[in-house]
C-alpha cells in the first residue's frame, strides 16, 4: 500500500520467499538478456547459469 500511496509505477510485491534485493538483481539480469542478446530467462540456461551465480555473488 505504501507504493500506491507514493504513486510508484512499478511495484514489487514481496512473496516472502526471496528478499527484494534478489528480485532487483533478477530484474537487472533479465533486462540484460535483451541488451546482451542472451536467451530469455538465461539465468537457467546452461551456458549462463554459472555467470548468473557469479553476478549474484558480486563477482
Amino acid at each position: 500500500m505504501d507504493s500506491l500511496t507514493r504513486g510508484d509505477f512499478y511495484i514489487l510485491c514481496p512473496d516472502n520467499d526471496v528478499p527484494r534485493e534478489l528480485d532487483e538483481k533478477r530484474i537487472f539480469w533479465a533486462a540484460h538478456d535483451i541488451i546482451d542478446n542472451r536467451p530469455p530467462l538465461s539465468r537457467w540456461h546452461p551456458d549462463y547459469a554459472d555467470k548468473f551465480k557469479a553476478f549474484l555473488a558480486g563477482e
